[in-house]
Order: C-alpha cells, then structure tokens, then sequence
C-alpha cells in the first residue's frame, strides 16, 4: 500500500504542485476592481504546501506538509505572506530529502518494525484559528503549533501553559462562542475506559480553563462538532478503526485501517457546556458527516446544518495523495450530499432530518460567525459545477433558508476554489451584510487570485492576483485585524 515513486502533480492542472515561500507587496493598480474600504483585516488560509519530498510521494492528502498564508488588505493594495509550518516532519524530511516518519496515509520506509508504536507525524495542515492572541495551526491528531501573526514564524508546538498534554490531541474544527468569546475544541483519546473524546474550553484570554472527557466505544473518524449556546453536540459515524493493533504495530497506515460499517447507528451526543457532562444520547441512521454548518436551540430542540456522505472508499479515493492520485480531487467519484437539517428534541429523543434546496455537491460551508449558536438563516459552501473536463470545487453557494432558495457564483472550467469565508461589513451589519473571501485557481496562467464577492448578490468585487500559485487546500479564517 505504501507509495515512495514521484509521480507528476495531477488534477486541474498543475495546482497540487509544491509552493514556494514569499512576502510582497500587491498595489492597489493590479487589483481588478475595488477592495472595499470596511475591508481591512487578514485573511488567512492553511493547506499541505507540498505532497512529496525527494521524489517521494506522501500517502494521502492529510500528509501534506501544511502552509499558511496571510493577505492583509490594506489602503495601498494587499500584502501576501507565506510559510511552511516547521514541525518536527518538515525539519526533519527537509534535512534528510527522504520520507522519515510515519504518517496517516504512509508508513515510514523500515517495515513494521520502524512504525510500530509510532503515531502519525503532525503535518500542521488542516484549519487555523485566531484566538486570544494566539495564530494556530491545527491539524486532527495532534498539538496546534504557533506562528507568529505577522511573519508567519513558526515559534513552537502549543500546549496552552501546559495545560494540553501530550495525549490530548486538538482538533482542526474547534468553535467560538460570540457571546463570551470562549473558544471550544476537541479530541480523541484513550481514557481509563477506552476510547473517549477530551473537551476543552479556552476563555477569551487565551487560557485553557476547563478540560473534560466522555467515553466512546471506538477509535472513531471525527472531523468536526456542532456548538450552540448551551450544548456541543458530537455526532460518532460507524466510521472506525477496525483493527487497532494491526496498524498500532505497523503492519497497515492508519487511513487503511478505518471501516465503514453502514448498517449500525451513528450515535449522538450532546453535551453540556456547563458541566462538560454528556446530557443526552441519540442514535439515527449510519452515515459519515465531515463538516457542520451552524447549530441552535429551538425551544426542546438543536437544529443542526450539516453534509451527510453515505461512502468512505470513494470520500478516501477523493482525498488520497495529490501526487499518486490520478482523480486528483475528482468529486465526480463522491457522493452527492447537499446540506441536510437534523433535529434533535431533546425531550422525546426522537431525531428527524431533511435534505435543503441547494446544490446536491458541496462541500465547506460557512455562516455569519456572529451568529454561532442562534437561529441563523444563511448558509455559504463551496459547490462542484460539471464542466467538460473538470468536475472539482468551483463554484460559491448561498443558500437562503427563509426563502428556501439558493444562488450560484460559479468561477466556470478551469479553476479551482477553496474554502470561502464570511466577513461582515462592520459590526452593526446585519446578517450576511459583508463579503466573502476565498482563494481561486486558475489552471490556465498556473496562478491563484484572492477573490472579495459580495456575501448577498454574490458578484465579484475584486481580485488580487498573486505572483505564484497557491498549492490546493483546506480552510481558511478573517480577522478584522491587520497583520503587516
């Protein structure tokens, strides 16, 4: 199963291809249109800024070593920055020009006996976040490591003062609750019972200031969690790991060792963010969530947006590693899931679900992050368009749930988008009142433009072209703070 032969980068033209570090200056007369002037914050986005070292491909896609990059707007034009994330495996397969540790897509070269025991190297490539005066980069198995906001340094693994031990990995999907500016997150663990997911809270300062822990009955896929204001609600897909020990001992990748096992429940927990104790459980139909939308309490019940997928073989073959993979991010070989609404009535345990008008293929969705927690009523995503030749993320979605309707930017054949952010136009603006942001590639000048679309007609206001391509990616964030 295990890969170390270079191949040619694939896909939409060549935009898996390595990045290359730099910082310049874009002025404001290359800029197509006008970047508008309650715009002037940060734009950050993390992704693998490589899939190979030394001619040896990585595994999967979550092997790639990650890269930020930072696009600051500014009176004068925008200011880009990027930089690898220099964690153990960077420095230390940089320095040897060879794969050296183990990851979740490949094992390391040795046999057995070089990977058993071994847990998969950080990459530091998944999410981010700006949080108490800190810039992470996060990653699902792992501690986030630091960067600096401004030069993008990496200053070191973060353990919150100690307080995140070496066992207490940190998921790439944490949440901010807008009323106390506490930040939520999560992460699988062994406890004294077996498996267990480890909760953390970190108050506004930036302090991790109450930890906790509820029992699983598996080693679970689990990517995301839904917050509202009282609850976080975790949803465990019969999506596991089936032999632990024969990939704890090296014999298999860790990718390869999760099943999927549709015809058992896929459980709910709901938890108090009180009392970090697990309220209420649920059971429904098996399926496979990736990523949430936003989440609320209406009356007895949570309201919960989210993507719904039905098969891991074809979810994994989309994600394998860009460089061996010939699909190469072809959605074509996913599945269709759309946004689907559950609701859970806290009272009854009944658990009830719909499919929203929109888009059958999408991906990354996003909300006005003011409103995390409480009735919300528009949803963005990213959305796979078919064109001839290309069937990839390549379109913007805004789905209006008090209407039931949708509208489409599709950026057309060719290009390739990431993850799109919300930000508001000030902070008196009105729900969806603001602009997205998303970074857009361009396979026939191999370049990647910064793309400002208006959050409500979605029409583009302006691009900012960068010098070089930026490698495809994950997520994103904005901060109304600038970083120069």
């Amino acid at each position: 199963m295990n890969q170390y032969v270079a191949m040619p980068a694939v896909g939409l033209g060549r935009a898996n291809e390595a990045g290359e570090e730099q910082a310049y200056h874009i002025p404001a007369g290359e800029i197509r249109g006008k970047l508008p002037e309650e715009l002037r914050g940060t734009f950050f986005r993390i992704g693998p800024g490589r899939y190979e070292v030394g001619g040896q491909a990585f595994g999967h896609a979550f092997d790639g070593d990650g890269m930020l990059h930072s696009v600051t707007f500014a009176d004068n034009g925008a200011h880009y920055r990027n930089r690898f994330v220099q964690t153990r495996k960077y420095r230390d397969e940089t320095a040897a020009q060879a794969i050296v540790h183990r990851s979740l897509g490949h094992n390391a070269p040795g046999g057995w006996r070089k990977n058993a025991g071994r847990g998969p190297a950080n990459c530091a490539n998944t999410s981010l976040i700006w949080h108490g005066g800190h810039l992470l980069a996060l990653w699902e198995g792992g501690r986030p490591y630091e960067l600096d906001p401004v030069t993008l340094e990496t200053l070191g693994e973060f353990n919150y003062g100690g307080r995140l031990t070496k066992a207490n990995a940190f998921s790439a999907h944490g949440k901010v609750d807008p009323r106390t500016g506490n930040y939520y997150n999560f992460g699988i663990g062994m406890g004294l019972r077996g498996p267990c997911i480890n909760f953390y809270r970190i108050d506004a300062r930036g302090c991790l200031d109450k930890k906790g822990q509820f029992p699983i009955s598996t080693l679970p896929f689990c990517h995301d969690f839904a917050l509202t204001e009282h609850y976080a609600v975790f949803f465990i897909a019969p999506l596991h790991v089936r032999r632990p020990a024969k990939s704890l001992l090296g014999f298999e990748t860790f990718m390869d060792a999760f099943t999927f096992e549709p015809e058992k429940a896929t459980r709910i927990f709901v938890v108090s963010l009180a009392t970090f104790e697990v309220v209420r459980t649920f059971e429904t139909e098996g399926f496979i969530p990736v990523h949430y939308a936003n989440c609320w309490e209406q009356g007895r019940e949570l309201v919960i947006h989210m993507t719904h997928f039905t098969d891991w073989i074809k979810i994994n073959h989309t994600l394998a590693s860009p460089a061996t993979n010939p699909a190469g991010f072809d959605l074509s070989q996913n599945d269709k899931s759309g946004l689907w609404r559950y609701r859970l009535n806290l009272g009854t345990g009944r658990v009830s679900h719909e499919i929203l008008p929109g888009h059958d293929n999408i991906e990354f969705m996003q909300w006005d992050y003011r409103r995390t927690g409480v009735a919300s009523g528009i949803t963005y995503a990213v959305a796979a368009m078919p064109h001839p030749g290309s069937f990839t993320l390549n379109a913007v979605q805004r789905q209006d749930h008090g209407r039931d309707d949708y509208r489409l930017h599709d950026f057309g054949a060719g290009t390739l988008i990431s993850e799109t952010v919300f930000a508001a136009r000030n902070k008196a603006a009105a729900e969806g009142e603001g602009y997205l942001i998303t970074a857009a590639y361009r396979a026939a000048t191999h370049s990647t433009d910064i793309v400002i679309l208006d959050a409500d007609s979605l029409d583009e206001i302006a691009t900012v072209p960068l010098r070089k391509h930026i490698p495809v990616g994950f997520h994103c964030g904005y901060t109304s703070r600038s970083f120069v």
